[in-house]
Parts: structure tokens; sequence; C-alpha cells
């Protein structure tokens, strides 16, 4: 990957309906200390996010149409480029979707490496109703999804919902979304160093614990094991377990450890689209771990495959989904 100041960091804010998504933007616009540029997605055909977006002039684009969900996603990456090249560009990019949009497009968009090229994707914050978040949950599949991929969830409107349902939607989202940091807030009012420069797409890792979790449609688990990885064995695991089933890995996210590497490499993948990045200055121990989010995934199978890597032949792979 590019050194960070070669590349315009974007910062994609989800949550369903009515979480305060376009209230936390405007405070992150009025706080962070730093030039922004905004696009905003709508579901319906007029949109109005983009009035209600303070003190940007022309730096703000509004997507209507639920456009970020076609399969090419080329106005998505025209807005950013349009972004790119104003005449004052921006420092930072936020990207608000719609109360309805399932986040991987977008996030899948940005981790292409032609997008990465020239813009870096900093993280997924989500923002959830503490008071609405269980009522959601059950009417409202898309809002797991938007959990999922989270890599800060904003647990909002804090004061409205008490200190005992706040503790308990803390605990809900910290089983739909493993991989991220929970913050509470009030009015979307959380500091800026706890939503930018996240870097959750590269750099180092560490996992945050015991990940195992079991929710309505969803499910997590850890995979790990302390011998280094044949890598065309590993390949192999990678295209049958994950890249071949899209639509039920949602979200991978770890650290490997592969023969021949003495680096530690970490992995990351959104459905289809991943990213492996040697971390230099590091060493492996041989330790390799992963935290895989899915739709009702057999636990069982993926560690009795993960376990047995060291027992495959090492010929060609063969691959059966696409990178």
């Amino acid at each position: 990957m590019p050194p960070r100041h070669d590349r315009i960091p974007v910062t994609v804010i989800g949550g369903f309906l009515g979480s305060g998504k376009t209230t936390l933007l405007n405070h992150l616009i009025r706080t962070a200390d730093r030039t922004f540029g905004v696009i905003v997605n709508e579901f319906g055909d007029q949109g109005i996010d983009g009035a209600l977006i303070q003190n940007l002039d022309d730096n703000v684009t509004e997507l209507t149409g639920g456009c970020l969900y076609c399969t090419a996603r080329h106005d998505l990456v025209a807005a950013l480029v349009r972004l790119a090249t104003h005449t004052r560009p921006p420092n930072h990019i936020l990207v608000e979707l719609s109360g309805l949009a399932d986040p991987a497009p977008v996030l899948q968009t940005l981790l292409t490496p032609d997008v990465s090229a020239v813009f870096e994707l900093d993280g997924l914050i989500t923002v959830v109703d503490a008071r609405n978040l269980h009522h959601t949950l059950q009417h409202h599949p898309e809002a797991a999804l938007q959990l999922a991929y989270a890599n800060v969830t904003v647990i909002n409107k804090a004061d409205l919902a008490g200190p005992d349902l706040v503790r308990q939607t803390c605990r809900t989202a910290l089983q739909l979304a493993p991989l991220a940091r929970t913050v509470t807030g009030t009015h979307s009012r959380v500091h800026a160093g706890h939503l930018l420069n996240l870097r959750a797409f590269c750099g180092p890792w560490r996992p945050h614990g015991h990940t195992h979790a079991h929710t309505p449609g969803l499910t997590s688990f850890t995979l790990r094991t302390h011998r280094p990885l044949n890598t065309p064995v590993w390949e192999r695991f990678l295209h049958t377990y994950v890249l071949s089933r899209p639509g039920d890995v949602l979200r991978v996210k770890g650290f490997l450890a592969l023969h021949g590497i003495p680096e530690r490499v970490t992995f990351q993948a959104v459905r289809d689209v991943f990213t492996a990045d040697v971390m230099p200055g590091t060493r492996h121990d041989g330790t390799s771990h992963l935290v895989l989010i899915g739709r009702d995934l057999n636990a069982q199978e993926y560690r009795e495959a993960f376990h047995a890597l060291h027992r495959w032949p090492t010929g060609p792979t063969t691959p059966h989904g696409r990178a």
C-alpha cells in the first residue's frame, strides 16, 4: 500500500434510518481539524441530506436513487474523482450511506486496486439508535449487515435510552460487530479521534479478545493455528471457504504466518474482495488468527478445515471464487 500522505482517506458512515448519521457527519465537519469532502447517498429519487450538511460549499456530492448499490458503482468512483480533482481538494472524504444500505458494495469498491491506489478506506462507522436497536433488528435484517461490517459502532441517543438499555444495546452491537470498537454518544457527539484515522483496513491488527457469538442469521467465530501455513494450501482454503461463498462469509479479518514470509501478513476480506499486506518490521511467531462473520456458518466445519491445512497437499490451487 502507498504511504498515507499519498492517498485520501475515506470514512463511510452507515446506520439505519433515523439513527443520527447526518448529525454525526455535521459534528465531524464542525469539530475535526481537516478539510472534508462529502458524498451522500439517498435511496429515493429526491435527496435532502445534502442540503443539511454544513459549511462545505460545493464539496458535497449527492447521489440519489440508491446508486451506490449498483454492480459497477461507477457513480461512487466518479464522485470520488470529482472531489479529488476539485480546485480545493479535501484531505478527508466522508461517505454517508442511505439508511437502508448494505455497506458491502461501497467497501468493496474502495478496496479494489484501482480505487485504493488513490483513496484509502479508513473505516466504517455504524450509528445505532440505542432506544430502538432491538426492534429494528427484528423487523429490518439490513440493520444487522450494517453492524456486521463496522469498525466503530456509535451507540447514539444514549440520554434517551437509560443506562440499562444502553448496556444491553452495547452487548448486542458487540455480538453483531465483534471487530468493532463501541462508543456511546448523545446527539451524535463523539470525539473525532475515536472515528477518524482508524486505518482499519491496513496496518497492524490485534484481536480484541475471544470471539464467539450467535445472533439471528449471523455467526462469528475465530480460527487459530500455531504453525506457519503453506501459501498454496492457504490459497486453496481461501478460495474454497471464503471467496466462493460471498453470500455467506461477510467479513474476515486477522493475521497470517506463511512459510517463506518472515513478516506477519494482515488479511481482510469483505465478501469476495480481499487484501493481504505484509507488515514491514514485524516477525510472525507461527500463529495465524482469523475472525469470521457470516450467515449461518458452520464454525466446526471451518475449524476442521483450517486445522487440516498442514495435512493438505501442496499442489497448484484451483480458484473457486474471484479476488
